[in-house]
């Protein structure tokens, strides 16, 4: 989503805000930010010219701001590359903004992962060039809970540096709130900040409590980038399921929105296709006695035709209640809207980080649904991206 440049300008905290990746819009005062944000979604909205049963239910459609719009993100991936350690500059893709300080995440936080880097360089680990695919050392992550804990992993290149990242780990040990650290293989030519574990020091997870959940993430689980916002997301979501009795929790990760709702549902089946996310999502349920929730490790669009297979068998087995989506960016695609139109839900909550491919899915679900409450969250202050909340109920025929 584009935002224009408009608004009273302020001194940034960040000197690199023109250029650096991480933050496009800084230097805007951030009431100014949350303005062309409402503006620049609600006119996506309009020009989709979406038919009535979906159009916006109010104009302009009303953003939610962080509470705090810096030291808000729960992941950073700092990349390590000819020499530098940063973010990748805009339309500049090989080439890396150099950091000293980032205002994304708390400074303890941003300071262990910099640490690491002075480290690696005086350990000779060499940085990984994009452009070749050469060297070792492609990226430092940075996980950090709610509670400021930190869980940290280097991402690599293959190589016979065991010594190097021994040494490496213990450093990362002995910064302030490190609970583990882990080593993840990239040997891929695609530049991912995700790779497959080949050792780990301290703990294997990083826990957060959020609201009465205690939730363990690793360190390539998806989770919710903004702890500010976290909860009242959640918050707002439990408030439209309501008392409902089964619901399902479609791309549910480690369990964050199930958990939530488990106290106040009958049951909840939580769909994760990704293995590591959905183990963690067991455990995360059993951890926190959340004995109605069952978690299924599938693809969404098989456990959907799966389940109208099984529906198809039982004539008395009643319509599902609720359907809760918080797909990736791709949405959820037009296969998946079909499944869903013939699942029948009375109500979808679907949660989008990308407004285009949410629109493209509300104008095949809009011939059964109507949209009903559409809010949008400022998940990632001064950037252009929005998260966006949108209320579907299944029209009376």
């Amino acid at each position: 989503m584009q935002l224009t440049r408009t608004g009273t300008a302020v001194d940034p905290l960040c000197p690199h805000v023109q250029t650096c990746g991480g933050c496009a819009f800084q230097d805007r005062d951030y009431g100014d930010q949350i303005a062309a944000k409402s503006a620049a979604l609600s006119q996506i909205w309009h020009e989709a010219a979406l038919p009535p049963s979906v159009a916006a239910p109010v104009s302009p459609i009303i953003v939610v701001p962080s509470p705090n719009p810096y030291h808000y993100r729960t992941r950073m991936d700092y990349v390590a590359t000819k020499g530098r350690f940063g973010l990748r500059m805009r339309g500049r893709f090989n080439y890396v903004v150099e950091l000293e300080t980032c205002h994304l995440i708390p400074p303890a936080a941003f300071a262990a992962a910099h640490a690491l880097w002075l480290a690696s360089q005086k350990l000779a680990l060499p940085d990984y060039n994009v452009r070749t695919h050469e060297g070792f050392l492609r990226y430092l992550v940075v996980r950090r809970s709610p509670q400021d804990t930190l869980l940290l992993a280097a991402v690599t290149a293959s190589g016979t540096y065991e010594p190097e990242m021994e040494q490496l780990a213990t450093l990362a040990l002995e910064q302030p709130g490190v609970l583990g650290f882990h080593w993840l293989l990239n040997d891929t030519k695609t530049d991912l900040s995700f790779g497959t574990p080949l050792q780990r020091w301290g703990t294997n997870n990083l826990p957060m409590q959020v609201g009465d959940n205690i939730l363990h993430v690793g360190p390539n689980s998806f989770f919710q980038n903004n702890v500010h916002l976290l909860l009242p997301l959640l918050n707002a979501i439990a408030e439209h399921v309501g008392n409902a009795a089964s619901v399902i929790d479609l791309y549910g990760g480690v369990g964050t929105i199930a958990l939530h709702l488990a106290p106040q549902v009958e049951a909840v089946v939580c769909i994760e296709s990704f293995a590591e996310s959905a183990a963690l999502a067991r455990y995360n349920s059993a951890l926190n006695h959340a004995t109605n929730v069952k978690v299924m490790a599938e693809e969404v669009l098989s456990f959907l035709r799966r389940q109208l297979t099984a529906r198809k068998s039982d004539l008395a087995s009643r319509p599902y209640d609720v359907v809760i989506a918080d797909p990736p960016r791709v949405g959820l695609g037009p296969e998946v809207c079909t499944e869903l139109l013939r699942l029948a839900p009375r109500r979808i909550v679907y949660i989008s980080c990308n407004p285009l491919t949410q629109i493209a899915d509300l104008r095949q679900l809009g011939v059964a649904y109507q949209l009903t409450d559409l809010v949008g969250y400022d998940m990632f202050p001064h950037t252009p991206h929005i998260e966006t909340l949108a209320v579907l109920d299944k029209m009376m025929r």
